[in-house]
């Protein structure tokens, strides 16, 4: 029960520890670059999500989440068949960063966010302002928009949950740690996110490229992988020079063709 789960919770220091699926979150502020204050989630030793506790409440700090953004450029009118972005999955839901930011700003796209562990849909509604949003979708009569599915995100992909009719984007951020999900990278993931998408629909990742030797070879492993299902795969680099602790990339593959921005030729 979730009174039995918050009883768990402790105060240490000015930070809140809290156990969840994947170890220790804790749950801390700190000042960025001019002194505004965000609010982290740290799980096992690694940030997972972060949020400014002023009006920018729905703003992500980490450049990796504000890149997602560039899935809007596949509506742009010089490509080819644009993409009508009007529904989204994001399978991964940690501090419901960009859930925050996609549906404040872009009123009209439907997100379903698919988040495995319980307790961390309940600590983003008690601190990462998950809340200020639902409550601010239902004054707007939009409170449909976004759907919470607390569930392992490869059986969703495999079953029928969220959209009937497809969907224009899939985001994966699922991480345990610094690790991500090894099915989602998979032929069979890729597979199963490709039979949920619409014809042209974009499958974007979130990849980080730890400083290690062989960390990139992993990225272009990956970018391979896709290949073998999609026609087109973009890299943007999308590193977070304040709060990044690695190299972020956002990996895009479409049977589409689009004028995305800042795509790094494969390769170099």
């Amino acid at each position: 029960m979730l009174s039995e789960w918050w009883g768990k919770v402790r105060r240490r220091e000015g930070r809140l520890t809290i156990p969840t699926r994947f170890g220790e979150a804790t749950v801390y502020t700190m000042p960025d670059e001019d002194g505004s204050l965000v609010r982290m989630l740290n799980v096992g030793g690694v940030l997972q999500s972060a949020t400014y506790t002023d009006e920018r409440w729905a703003v992500c700090p980490f450049a990796y989440l504000r890149a997602f953004d560039h899935l809007f450029e596949a509506a742009d009118p010089s490509a080819p068949h644009p993409l009508a972005v009007g529904s989204v999955l994001m399978i991964g839901g940690a501090g419901f960063a960009y859930p925050k930011a996609l549906l404040v700003n872009h009123p009209g796209v439907r997100l379903d966010v698919v988040e495995i562990d319980p307790a961390m849909v309940a600590l983003a509604r008690e601190h990462f302002c998950l809340d200020r949003l639902e409550a601010l979708l239902a004054a707007e009569d939009r409170a449909d928009d976004l759907r919470i599915f607390v569930e392992d995100g490869a059986e969703f992909l495999r079953g029928e949950g969220g959209a009937a009719e497809g969907y224009d984007v899939i985001i994966n951020d699922a991480f345990v740690g610094r690790e991500p999900v090894a099915f989602f990278a998979s032929d069979e993931g890729i597979a199963a996110a490709k039979a949920r998408l619409v014809p042209g629909g974009l499958l974007m990742a979130n990849c980080v490229v730890e400083f290690t030797g062989n960390a990139m070879y992993q990225l272009f492993a990956q970018v391979e992988r896709l290949r073998e299902h999609f026609a087109n795969v973009y890299v943007i680099d999308a590193a977070d020079e304040q709060f990044g602790g690695a190299d972020n990339y956002l990996v895009i593959a479409t049977d589409g063709t689009y004028p995305f921005t800042n795509v790094i030729p494969y390769g170099d």
